[in-house]
């Protein structure tokens, strides 16, 4: 089992003496959804309930269309709640950009998030906003699913999770509209009454995911289940090992099982929570370990990603990338991830998965989070599909790939610079099936402006 040496300790302590002290620490900690989101923890200390107003101003560029833009966030701190709402309209010698507002739907879009505050102690959350980093369960059927991949078709969904003596229960939709992907998750630990550490720790899952959108244009739906089970095969206390076995299927399509294990410590001396896990994925026909994932929206039974390099404006007959579901022929994989979160301070989020077979299936997810009191916010995060192996990592970012870049830092008094980058997805002409198309976006936007306490 691997061990945090005191090389690493001392360093995890000087990146938090670095950059403040970290606030409160929840005492239960809830492994689903944001709600371990550094960037949307905006009571940068328990008892500080302070609001604030972001004015910006600066210039924009979407492909290669330079625009000027103005935009307004607010971030609100109250007892139940906090939220952020972020507005931006641009306009140029062309005009104004037409996706800033033309559908009742955008008036949803301007809600980042809003979570509900619960009990200290409490292990509930409820959220609504953008779905960006949801893991459910085991994550052998939703892994970093995001509900923003196609940032002016982004949709506001809701995600809950409740935990009481015995079990938890986790649901999502990523629609408030529920007209898209939902799925759920019942954990139980039959035997907790036992009091014995390794049977009473027993966890037995069962999830389902489906898209509601096949159901209404498909004969067969995609829809897919998972059960999992997991124990506590050593507890320090401060640290966890936890194997487990997953089973998952789809109704119409393949089946695979997973074996691994996670190394966790929610709260390592009050300083931090780190988390290591390793998983190896057997998979069948028709089957990929977390087909609902980073880039569902924009590659699934109806949407696929254009290529870029031979995409023509005014051609129908366009090329496409990535293996659809019912195209996968199977194969093996390997899984590393390591999460290390100094509470509300620093965040970093590896993951890779390298699959053995014939068909580019390896997937990386990074999320990397610093946070300055008052001085800094920096946010990166990436995600890269259709990789064959490590080395591709280091290859030219693609058609699967997504990358999102956020900067706020405070040049002098109440004045502020405001960077954001994204390289995502925009909705094309749809193919002559009716399936929907998506290219590669690039997005830049430098803004300046001033932060207002409420």
């Amino acid at each position: 089992m691997p061990r945090l040496t005191p090389s690493v300790a001392c360093l995890l302590g000087s990146i938090a003496l670095l950059f403040g002290t970290p606030g409160a620490v929840p005492a239960q900690p809830v492994a689903f959804g944001a709600w371990d989101d550094p960037s949307e923890q905006l009571q940068e200390v328990w008892w500080r309930r302070e609001s604030s107003l972001d004015v910006m101003s600066g210039l924009s560029l979407i492909a290669a269309q330079w625009r000027g833009a103005a935009s307004l966030s607010a971030n609100l701190v109250t007892r139940p709640v906090t939220a952020r709402l972020r507005g931006t309209v641009r306009a140029g010698t062309l005009g104004r950009y037409r996706p800033d507002l033309d559908e009742p739907y955008d008036a949803l879009r301007l809600l980042e998030f809003m979570r509900f505050t619960p009990p200290r102690r409490s292990a509930t959350h409820v959220r609504i906003g953008l779905i960006n980093r949801t893991r459910l369960g085991t994550g052998h059927l939703m892994d970093f699913y995001r509900s923003d991949m196609a940032w002016d078709e982004r949709t506001v969904g809701a995600e809950m999770y409740h935990a009481w003596g015995f079990g938890a229960i986790e649901a999502l939709t990523d629609n408030l509209l529920l007209d898209r992907v939902v799925g759920g998750r019942l954990m139980l630990q039959p035997l907790g009454w036992t009091g014995s550490p390794r049977f009473g720790s027993l966890r037995l899952g069962v999830s389902y995911v489906t898209d509601l959108q096949t159901h209404r244009a498909d004969a067969r739906p995609l829809i897919g289940y998972n059960v999992d089970a997991s124990f506590d095969a050593f507890n320090s206390g401060s640290i966890v090992l936890q194997p487990f076995a997953s089973v998952a299927w789809y109704r119409h399509q393949g089946r695979g099982l997973a074996f691994g294990a996670t190394v966790d410590s929610p709260n390592f001396i009050d300083l931090a929570r780190f988390h290591l896990r390793m998983v190896l994925y057997y998979s069948g026909e028709a089957f990929i370990p977390g087909y609902f994932g980073a880039f569902y929206t924009v590659h699934n039974p109806h949407a696929r990603i254009l290529n870029g390099e031979r995409f023509l404006a005014d051609s129908t007959a366009q090329r496409v990338v990535g293996v659809p579901l019912e195209a996968a022929r199977g194969g093996n994989a390997f899984a590393t991830e390591l999460r290390v979160h100094i509470f509300q301070q620093f965040e970093l989020w590896y993951f890779f998965r390298r699959h053995y077979g014939t068909q580019a299936l390896s997937d990386y997810h990074l999320r990397l989070y610093l946070h300055a009191r008052n001085r800094l916010r920096l946010g990166v995060g990436a995600d890269r599909g259709g990789l064959r192996g490590f080395g591709s990592l280091f290859s030219d970012l693609g058609d699967q790939a997504a990358l999102v870049f956020n900067l706020d830092y405070r040049l002098a008094g109440a004045m502020w610079l405001f960077v954001h980058a994204r390289y995502t997805y925009e909705r094309r002409s749809d193919a002559p099936d009716g399936s929907a198309r998506y290219l590669v976006q690039r997005r830049f936007e430098p803004l300046t402006g001033f932060r207002v306490r409420l």
